[in-house]
């Protein structure tokens, strides 16, 4: 029996057409780090997993929180986002009763201020480097170190090469990296486990609260892109959705 030219293109179209859509389903597998036949996220021991402190919070995370020994990154769109307060209130509860590293080249840090969204400052170290290689260097030596809950430092300018070190340090040992990153990161590559982007939103006039937008735009070895909207209220430093 011989097929008839039009059902041969026919035949040819098709199998052209489900090859390009398995090589972009395997492309997109590889990009995210999920292989084939697996759940999104790798698997972690429970106790490797730090809860942040914020249900909503934890919910978007693939993890249902951060793991020991990964960075993340908390991208502020913009200046005044939030993105400094909540990290450091997250910071707050991962640190477990070790030591947190609090980075402060720029002097930003004001120790009533950082007690006021949890932090306590008697299990508290601010380190506060004068030039950026300073600043790599004591951020890369915090992390290796066992006896460090979490490390936390605002970072403007970062090389993908002094990104890779410190995701290297930060496997080597078990604290959490938290790095504050401004809006132009998002344009950047990372070595980040976890990447957050934190938004403002509109709140309600002359009221001590203050609202974000926090989304989970890129995980390790996860699908990613949820998001979830947190409530601030300065007076308590305590948040939720």
């Amino acid at each position: 029996m011989v097929a008839h030219p039009d059902s041969l293109n026919a035949l040819t179209v098709s199998d052209h057409a489900s090859s390009v859509q398995e090589l972009k389903s395997s492309l997109h597998r590889m990009q995210r780090g999920v292989r084939p036949g697996t759940q999104a996220g790798p698997k972690s021991s429970a106790k490797d997993i730090v809860s942040t402190g914020i249900v909503g919070l934890d919910r978007i995370l693939p993890a249902q929180g951060l793991l020991k020994g990964t960075l993340s990154e908390w991208v502020a769109t913009e200046p005044g986002s939030g993105a400094v307060s909540l990290a450091m209130r997250v910071a707050s509860k991962v640190q477990q009763g070790r030591t947190l590293i609090l980075v402060d080249q720029f002097r930003q840090f004001y120790a009533p201020a950082i007690q006021s969204l949890g932090v306590c400052l008697a299990e508290t170290i601010l380190v506060r480097p004068a030039t950026q290689g300073d600043e790599l260097w004591v951020l890369e030596q915090s992390l290796r170190c066992p006896g460090v809950g979490a490390v936390l430092c605002q970072l403007d300018r970062l090389t993908t090469q002094q990104f890779r070190r410190l995701q290297l340090a930060a496997e080597s040992g078990t604290a959490i990296g938290m790095l504050i990153r401004p809006a132009v990161a998002q344009r950047q590559s990372s070595w980040a486990d976890v990447r957050l982007q934190v938004s403002p939103r509109p709140s309600l006039p002359r009221s001590f609260r203050r609202c974000v937008n926090v989304q989970c735009v890129y995980a390790k070895g996860s699908l990613a892109d949820q998001n979830v909207d947190l409530e601030f209220c300065d007076e308590t430093g305590l948040a939720h959705e």
